[in-house]
């Protein structure tokens, strides 16, 4: 069984040019190959402004139209996927940009329910032969979390649940994963401001009725979840411990220790 890193990297860490290489440097000192994905909805947001595009969220998730998407797309799959691919290429990573839909990898169906999310996608199919072709071939790769409906459409869908969802697709072809998401908080924290060391769906659930987890870290805690109930190894850290895992680890049921 070969053992596979899955990490992804939010765009609060990639909004510049010294930023992109510094983490660029810390993921050279992790074993390769690995599959890394990243966000980019602060620079999203920002060129949106610009743009005179208004940018709406619904519990820390973005509300995608046209306008919106193509902005996306512009942002995130194109300039930050690139020049995140050129820094890691300068720190002697083999690294190749994809996006998750690229070679069928990611389908997904539009978000449906009482809040209308747009162009919002989440996945419903999966398909690893792009992502083990290139593995295998000692490329790091650097997916961009840009989807497809099947029928010629893209989606926009949260990095953290197409980084989750890479990760369970490679646990079922055998392999050994581990899932890193990287937050700027180093972890989930409790009422009193402490990382913690471990979180199951049960404290989740306690942390969200009080207040405590809200906004952008649900959709983050919501991926790790459905990921550790599919046997993979997940935490939550701070992208300035890699190539450590210091954070919280996220566990299908809470472990007791005597």
């Amino acid at each position: 069984m070969t053992s596979l890193h899955v990490l992804k990297i939010g765009g609060e860490l990639l909004s510049t040019d010294e930023q992109i290489r510094t983490i660029a440097r810390r993921i050279a000192l992790l074993p390769q190959p690995l599959v890394i994905v990243h966000g980019g909805g602060r620079q999203t947001t920002e060129l949106a402004a610009r743009l005179g595009i208004e940018t709406r969220f619904h519990n820390g998730r973005r509300i995608t139209d046209e306008a919106t998407l193509e902005v996306l797309v512009m942002t995130i799959a194109g300039a930050i996927n690139k020049r995140f691919v050129a820094a890691l290429l300068a720190a002697g990573v083999r690294a190749v940009g994809i996006s998750a839909l690229d070679g069928g990898t990611i389908r997904s169906m539009q978000r449906t329910g009482e809040i209308s999310f747009g162009l919002v996608g989440d996945p419903v199919h999966s398909d690893a032969s792009l992502l083990l072709s290139l593995l295998e071939r000692g490329f790091t790769l650097v997916a961009a979390p840009i989807t497809h409906d099947g029928w010629g459409h893209l989606l926009n869908t949260n990095a953290d649940t197409i980084a989750a969802t890479i990760a369970v697709m490679l646990a079922v072809h055998g392999h050994s994963v581990e899932l890193s998401l990287c937050t700027p908080s180093g972890g989930v924290r409790n009422s009193d401001g402490q990382i913690m060391l471990q979180l199951d769906r049960a404290g989740y659930a306690a942390l969200v009725e009080r207040g405590i987890a809200r906004d952008g870290i649900l959709p983050k805690i919501d991926a790790a979840l459905s990921a550790a109930e599919c046997g993979v190894d997940v935490a939550i850290i701070s992208a300035e411990t890699l190539p450590h895992r210091f954070g919280t680890r996220i566990v299908a049921q809470q472990e007791v220790t005597r």
